[in-house]
């Protein structure tokens, strides 16, 4: 119980504050230990915030491979994909901003947990992106376009919709029916 409370108070404290701006001795006082029980856990901050990390991506990997692939059209599998993406980032904003915030400084280091998770994450969803567009494409369920640029264009889109929701930068509601029903109109014959 006491390191999930010094990883609900890191992720919270990172996310509001910055990983510079926030000290281990801080992350134990707010989460009501001592400073060496941390270090008991984790070797230092570094540890602590790559464990957050890691740990979030391993939570949004496991929704990835548990959608729903009995669904009627390809469409309704690219429509549970964002809607995956918008309930993702509502119940775990923390973790997410922390991508957002500080994974793009760690990305040219091939090593580092973001740059690992993210690049298995971009071949995740290219991979299951262009097999829907492929089989819509073949069943006459989406008009004829580029696959490779479509999935391209929707990766961007996906990772936008992160970037502005974690950021706080947009916040109006219906945004998810509004996504989802321009990729309709763009995509289904």
């Amino acid at each position: 119980m006491k390191k999930y409370d010094i990883i609900e108070t890191a992720t919270r404290l990172f996310a509001t504050q910055g990983f510079d701006g926030t000290t281990t001795l801080q992350i134990a006082r707010e989460a009501k230990v001592t400073e060496p029980l941390i270090y008991y856990h984790f070797e230092g901050k570094d540890d602590l915030f790559n464990h957050i990390i890691r740990n979030g991506f391993e939570a949004y990997f496991t929704r990835l491979e548990s959608l729903n692939q009995k669904t009627t059209t390809q469409f309704e599998k690219i429509e549970k994909l964002f809607t995956l993406h918008f309930d993702f980032i509502k119940e775990r904003p923390d973790e997410i901003y922390l991508v957002v915030s500080a994974c793009p400084a760690k990305l040219k280091d091939a090593k580092h947990v973001c740059t690992q998770k993210l690049d298995k994450q971009r071949k995740w969803i290219a991979s299951y992106l262009r097999k829907c567009i492929k089989e819509g494409i073949a069943s006459g369920e989406f008009k004829k376009m580029p696959v490779s640029e479509t999935v391209t264009m929707l990766l961007a889109f996906i990772s936008g919709i992160i970037r502005q929701r974690t950021l706080k930068l947009e916040s109006r509601r219906g945004m998810k029916k509004a996504v989802v029903e321009f990729c309709r109109r763009s995509m289904v014959r």
